[in-house]
C-alpha cells in the first residue's frame, strides 16, 4: 500500500515527538513533577493475618514539609510486616522488605515489596514484588540508574552481602539477582549512596561505616554469579555503640545523618549522629571519623531511633527521624544540635493494627535535586 508524502510525514513526526517524550520520561523519571515534591513514606512492622491482618504496612505524610505533619495515606504492601524502605523517582517505586521479626509466627519472609507511586502518590502493588532466598535480613536498599538495578543490602548471616537486581520495578521476571556480592563476615545496615560508593552502617564491633565502590561492575563467577564482597574502605565512628541503623545521605548539603538507639527504654537515649563536610570527613587517611553534631537528649525523645531521612533539596530544611521504642515519627531540623525538642511528631501508637515505624523513605524533589 502506498502512502502519501504528507501522511507519511505527519506519521514520522508523531512518532519521533512520542519516542522523545518517551525517552524523557524514562530517562528523567519524574518529568515535570520533579517541582516541589514532599512524600515521606513511613514503613510499619506489625503483621496479621485473617480477621488480625494489619491494616497498613505504609503510610505516607504529604506534604512532609507542611505546617501540618501528619498522615494522609495509608496502604498495606506484598510484606509480612514491614521493614527498611526506599523510594526511587526513576523507577517510580516504592521498596520495602519484610521486617523478618522473631515474633513472626509466620515463617521467613523473603520478598521485596514493589509498589507503583502515581503521580498524585497513590500507591498500587506491583505483581508479586521481588523474591529471593537470599533476602531474609535485607537492611537496605539503593537504584543505580545508569543500569537501572536495585542494590539489595542483606545485613547479616550466611546471605549477608549485597544482590544486584536488574529491572526492579518489572516483578513478573525478575525474581533472582544478577549478582550476589557475598561475605557472611560483614553485618551492616541501612544504604546510601553517592558517586559509585555505596555506605552501610557497620553494627559489629567496632562500630562505624564500610564503604564499598564499583559494585555493578564487580566481576562474578558465570556458574552462580557470584563473587565475595569485601569493602573499599571501613570507617570507625568516634563513641558510636554497635547500636547503628538507618542511615541518609544530603549530596547537595554534604550531610550525613545516622541513627543510633538508645537503650530501648530510657526517653534521650537514642542518638541522631551528624557529619557535616562528610565527603571531607572520609577523604583522608583517617580511618577514625567523628560526628560534628549529635541530637540526644531528653527533650528529644528518642529512645530507639532506627531510621533517619534528610530532605536533600537546596531548600530543604528538615530531617526525619523513625524510633521503634517511643512509636513516632519526629521532624527536626537537619542544623539541630543537642538536647533539642523536634518541631513535629506524630504519635503512632494509636494507629490500629500497625503502629511500630521501622523505616523512613523521602521524596523531596524540586529542580535541585536532577542531578542527585
Amino acid at each position: 500500500m502506498s502512502k502519501s508524502p504528507l501522511l507519511y510525514g505527519a506519521c514520522m513526526f508523531f512518532a519521533l515527538v512520542i519516542g522523545f517524550v518517551a525517552c524523557e520520561e524514562e530517562d528523567v523519571g519524574p518529568g515535570l513533577e520533579i517541582r516541589q515534591i514532599s512524600r515521606l513514606y513511613v514503613s510499619f512492622e506489625e503483621y496479621g493475618t485473617t480477621d488480625e491482618r494489619a491494616d497498613t504496612t505504609i503510610r505516607v505524610i504529604q506534604p512532609a514539609d507542611s505546617s501540618v505533619f501528619t498522615f494522609r495515606e495509608s496502604h498495606l504492601s506484598q510484606v509480612q510486616g514491614g521493614g527498611p524502605i526506599y523510594f526511587n523517582p526513576y523507577v517510580k517505586t516504592v521498596f520495602q522488605a519484610s521486617v523478618n521479626s522473631e515474633e513472626n509466627s509466620n515463617g521467613l519472609d523473603t520478598v521485596i515489596a514493589a509498589v507503583s507511586v502515581q503521580q498524585t502518590g497513590l500507591l498500587n502493588n506491583a505483581g508479586n514484588g521481588i523474591r529471593s532466598r537470599y533476602y531474609n535480613k535485607v537492611r537496605g536498599f539503593v537504584y543505580h540508574a545508569a543500569t537501572r538495578s536495585l542494590l539489595v543490602v542483606n545485613g547479616a548471616g550466611a546471605n549477608a552481602g549485597i544482590y544486584v537486581v536488574d529491572n526492579p520495578s518489572n516483578t513478573g521476571n525478575q525474581k533472582q539477582p544478577y549478582k550476589k556480592l557475598v561475605n557472611p563476615d560483614l553485618d551492616m545496615w541501612g544504604a546510601a549512596y553517592q558517586n559509585d560508593r555505596l555506605f552501610t552502617a557497620k553494627i559489629s564491633a567496632p562500630a562505624g561505616l564500610y564503604m564499598f565502590q564499583n559494585l555493578t561492575t564487580i566481576s562474578v563467577r558465570a556458574s552462580d554469579s557470584v563473587a565475595t564482597l569485601n569493602p573499599t574502605r571501613t570507617f570507625r565512628i568516634e563513641d558510636a555503640s554497635t547500636n547503628l541503623r538507618g542511615l541518609s545521605y544530603d549530596t547537595i548539603k554534604n550531610v550525613l545523618a545516622i541513627a543510633e538507639m538508645g537503650d530501648g527504654t530510657t526517653v534521650g537515649s537514642g542518638r541522631i549522629l551528624l557529619f557535616d563536610n562528610f565527603s571531607n570527613s572520609i577523604n583522608g587517611n583517617s580511618d577514625l571519623i567523628r560526628p560534628s553534631r549529635v541530637i540526644t537528649g531528653s527533650n528529644t525523645g528518642l529512645i530507639s531511633p532506627v531510621d533517619v531521612a534528610i530532605d536533600t533539596r537546596a531548600s530543604g530544611v528538615y530531617l526525619y527521624v523513625a524510633d521503634r521504642a517511643a512509636k513516632k515519627v519526629s521532624r527536626f531540623r537537619y542544623t539541630d544540635e543537642g538536647n533539642v525538642e523536634p518541631e513535629d511528631v506524630i504519635d503512632t501508637s494509636k494507629l490500629g493494627y500497625g503502629v511500630t515505624p521501622v523505616g523512613l523513605a523521602l521524596d523531596a524533589r524540586d529542580d535541585s535535586t536532577l542531578g542527585q
